[in-house]
């Protein structure tokens, strides 16, 4: 089972090196956002640009821990899928053996019975051939 917690680890670690990849990208991006918004501030007075960008960061940010809080969600559901698979395989190959364990017995016990038969027929005594019948010896 550890080839397949390997390749969940795998995944999981994708999905995060993903996540902070779009992070830093969005981030790019948003930059010049603000830099945009910036050559307005003198036209908004109630707003200042701070504001914008606080907010914008603040809801970013509880975007960002969704998506990891939803990664870990779906790690935890993971785990408990192989919890599971590995419990069924671990049924699966008591049962295997249990079976192997019963044929073992039985083919034993054939082996034993086919030894007696043997010894048996060995200790029989031979029989003795049959005598030629009188119509081949008149011929």
């Amino acid at each position: 089972m550890s080839k397949i917690k390997d390749i969940q680890q795998k995944i999981e670690g994708t999905i995060e090196s993903g996540i902070n990849s779009l992070e830093s990208l969005y981030a790019s991006l948003s930059t010049k956002t603000f830099d945009y918004a910036a050559t307005f501030e003198e036209k908004a007075k109630s707003i200042t640009t701070q504001d914008v960008r606080d907010k914008h960061d603040n809801t970013v940010a509880s975007a960002f821990d969704n998506v990891r809080s939803l990664n870990a969600s779906a790690n935890e559901f993971v785990s408990s899928l192989i919890a599971k698979l590995e419990k069924d395989v671990e049924d699966v190959v008591e049962e295997v053996k249990e079976a192997v364990e019963e044929a073992a017995e039985a083919v034993e016990e054939a082996a034993e019975e086919v030894k007696e038969a043997v010894a048996e027929k060995k200790e029989a005594p031979a029989k003795k051939p049959a005598a030629k019948s009188k119509k081949k010896e008149e011929a």
